[in-house]
């Protein structure tokens, strides 16, 4: 059962993860569409969005009037996973996935304040459920929703800072099958830990479905950012975002699936069931007597908790006003996911689980250009890289995770002195990537060694927002 419900627990602190500091896997950094086409550089130059309340809460300084936006980023990814053994393929079959976000900022004179709502974190994966990776989870949706209110005031002509205060509200569903061969056989006779896998039954024979959510999941943190504009043609920003707890509460529901199998006579499981060895056992009925799913049994419908702490970020970015009508950016990026060691989740009637992710730090490298072509057009373009935070034993079909290279391209269009129009494109190349689909036996941690074939993956992400003035 540790085996069958591993994939429960990581889902769990995968959705309790802030996007904004979710490894590169399933990040969501495009909150604000004009920062989306120069590469996600917002942290030293805002946009006219009041999209950094997220990028840099200190960039609303100076801000005069109403400004509010609201925008999309149309997420599509594709994926794959061939194993070692006959190159077979399995392709992530996930639509396209809306992210929304929204902006209310005032400011006048030098004090400015205002409100984001935005989900950093609003992925999922699905695979078909023949994949061998359905085992860990083939139809999952794990998300956080963001809200964000902001101050922030300028201090000197060439200092600002600003705060805001996070509050995260976490939600998760994830689908998976249970291997058959994993459980355990408690009849008389037969050895303590005795499972159904050493008496015949082979490895991933699914007999039961688990539907795995939870909501409500809430936490307190905070984004905190400085700009400095040492010379006029220069800008510098910090921004520090906090370790954030969460205390997630889930449910975890079972259904028997059929598997259709029958055990030939003569085999070694109907004499520890007292039945006639010379009589085929269909497996379907040997389930059905096993009481896995009687009320306060391991496969009962039940309850699960866990906590998480998320790592803290920090980022530096400078801005280059190179030209009249040219801005050139670039901004560095660390996560200190080496806080994310392991993680425990306490089952209500399955055995409780710890399991050891050893994610390290990560460096992520942003390069953008805003270019003012006229008066009321700009174009936008630029580069970004990412490190992955998994080790080479925790990829997973959950978490596919690897190094990524992503570009942009950006316009805005600017209609009078109240309105405007921001769209960009942007594409991420993730390096393949070596994993594995199925977990370590109860009790050890897992190895490079249960790798078993190559994750793909790449995204076309679209995003436009609308803001206005007044």
């Amino acid at each position: 059962m540790r085996r069958a419900i591993s994939g429960l627990a990581v889902a769990v602190a995968l959705a309790a993860i802030p996007g904004t500091v979710l490894a590169q896997g399933f990040q969501v950094n495009e909150h604000g569409t004009c920062v989306m086409g120069r590469a996600g550089t917002g942290v030293a130059a805002p946009c006219d969005d009041a999209s950094t309340i997220f990028y840099n809460p200190a960039g609303l300084a100076g801000m005069q009037g109403f400004t509010i936006s609201a925008g999309v980023t149309a997420i599509y990814a594709i994926g794959n996973f061939v194993d070692d053994l006959n190159q077979g393929e399995a392709k992530l079959q996930n639509g396209v996935i809306p992210v929304p976000h929204l902006y209310a900022a005032y400011g006048k004179d030098k004090w400015a304040a205002g409100v984001g709502v935005f989900v950093p974190y609003g992925l999922g994966t699905i695979w078909p459920d023949t994949f061998e990776g359905r085992f860990n989870g083939y139809d999952n949706d794990l998300r956080s929703i963001y809200i964000q209110p902001t101050a922030s005031y300028q201090v000197l002509d060439w200092l600002m800072v600003g705060a805001g205060l996070d509050i995260v509200i976490g939600s998760l569903k994830l689908t998976q099958r249970l291997d058959l061969s994993a459980q355990e056989l408690p009849l008389p006779g037969l050895p303590a830990g005795t499972t159904v896998g050493q008496l015949g039954i082979p490895f991933h024979t699914e007999f039961a479905e688990g539907l795995l959510e939870g909501h409500g999941a809430m936490g307190i943190g905070g984004n905190f950012g400085v700009r400095i504009k040492p010379v006029e043609s220069v800008d510098i920003g910090v921004r520090y975002i906090t370790r954030v707890k969460l205390d997630y509460d889930g449910t975890a529901t079972f259904a028997q699936v059929p598997s259709g199998l029958i055990l030939p006579p003569n085999n070694g499981i109907a004499p520890a069931l007292g039945l006639d060895p010379a009589q085929p056992l269909p497996v379907d009925s040997l389930v059905a007597g096993l009481g896995l799913f009687a009320d306060g049994a391991t496969l009962s419908d039940q309850t699960v908790t866990t906590s998480i702490t998320m790592p803290d970020q920090f980022s530096v970015g400078v801005a280059i006003q190179a030209f009249d009508d040219l801005k050139v950016l670039g901004e560095w990026q660390w996560v200190h996911w080496s806080l994310f060691e392991t993680l425990e989740a306490d089952f209500q009637y399955a055995p409780n689980l710890t399991l050891h992710e050893n994610y390290r730090n990560t460096n992520g490298f942003r390069f953008g250009l805003e270019w003012a072509t006229t008066e009321n057009v700009d174009l936008r373009g630029g580069y970004l890289y990412h490190e992955a935070a998994a080790p080479d034993q925790t990829v997973t079909p959950l978490l596919p995770e690897g190094a990524r290279n992503e570009f942009t391209l950006g316009g805005g269009f600017r209609m009078g002195s109240r309105f405007a129009f921001d769209v960009a494109y942007q594409f991420i190349r993730q390096d393949k990537r070596r994993g594995r689909v199925r977990d370590a036996e109860p009790g050890q941690t897992p190895t490079a060694d249960l790798n078993s074939g190559v994750y793909t993956f790449n995204a076309h992400l679209f995003a436009a927002t609308f803001v206005v003035h007044f």
